[in-house]
């Protein structure tokens, strides 16, 4: 399995990020796994309680998210490998769903992020507590205009109030106060675990909402730091506006971009800022 960047051009075909991985989905997609230590192995994460169950089938009930765990042919992970990767989902998937909504802009649903901003005098006024922030692909015919914000059946109100055209990000404000991710402190090291959540769903070859992709880190181009690469499966497009969080639930990118870049033009940050630890 490969990853590779969304963007196929002379900058991106440079390796920055790249990840061997896994996928939980609520379909069975890319791996034949048959529950066999050669194919993989399939398990139920229930929605509401994350409680992982082994259904000794390939089949989750509707209530449930499917998690495919790579077997030998797809994966040089040990049995223990798998074991942790699996402890380190469960732990790290309640904050991140919670703090991921789907914006929908034009018929297209986006994964969208929430995180820490000091608002503007001017948003404050206007009512808006919160702000996510995505790729501005799909939404930049939505800029200046109220779009759905949603989560679980919920909408949080959201206005698409900047769009940083050089770097492709997009802040959204909301009127309701939404959970959020803080960046990695530190540059992650190569090895170590990463995962991703899709929650928009409408783009094509979109993979379900729920949909999570994990894999290890095997390194970082320092030289392109507004670059960061996405997630694939089997050559299926993943998604190129999830966050990409480490064991944590901190985010070492969103959008495909590390956290310094969104200090560029979309937020104010002062020298000292999280944002700026490792990346600029």
């Amino acid at each position: 399995m490969n990853l590779a960047n969304q963007r196929i051009t002379a900058k991106s075909a440079i390796a920055t990020l790249v990840l061997s991985i896994m996928l939980v989905s609520t379909t069975a997609i890319a791996l034949d796994a048959s529950n066999t230590p050669e194919t993989g192995y399939v398990l139920c994460v229930n929605k509401k309680t994350k409680a992982v169950t082994y259904p000794a089938s390939v089949n989750c009930s509707s209530s449930e998210t499917k998690l495919l765990i790579a077997g030998q042919k797809q994966s040089s992970q040990s049995a223990s490998g798998s074991s942790s990767t699996e402890s380190l989902v469960t732990a790290v998937l309640p904050k991140v769903e919670a703090a991921t909504y789907a914006v929908d802009c034009d018929g297209n649903s986006v994964t969208a992020t929430g995180i820490n901003v000091t608002l503007s005098a001017d948003a404050k006024k206007r009512g808006y507590k919160g702000a996510v922030v995505s790729s501005s692909y799909f939404l930049e015919s939505c800029l200046d205009s109220s779009v759905p914000v949603t989560q679980n059946g919920k909408n949080f109100g959201g206005y698409v109030w900047q769009i940083d055209e050089e770097n492709n990000l997009a802040m959204i404000m909301t009127i309701s106060i939404v959970n959020t991710l803080s960046p990695v402190l530190t540059a992650p090291a190569r090895g170590s675990f990463l995962m991703t959540y899709i929650r928009g769903t409408g783009q094509e070859n979109s993979l379900p909402e729920g949909s999570v992709g994990v894999g290890t880190l095997a390194n970082i181009n320092p030289d392109f730091d507004e670059e960061i690469a996405n997630i694939w499966v089997g050559g299926n497009f993943r998604d190129s506006h999830a966050p990409i969080v480490d064991k944590n639930g901190n985010f070492v990118s969103i959008g495909l971009k590390k956290p310094g870049v969104f200090c560029r033009n979309l937020i104010n940050c002062t020298s000292g800022s999280d944002f700026l630890r490792w990346s600029n």
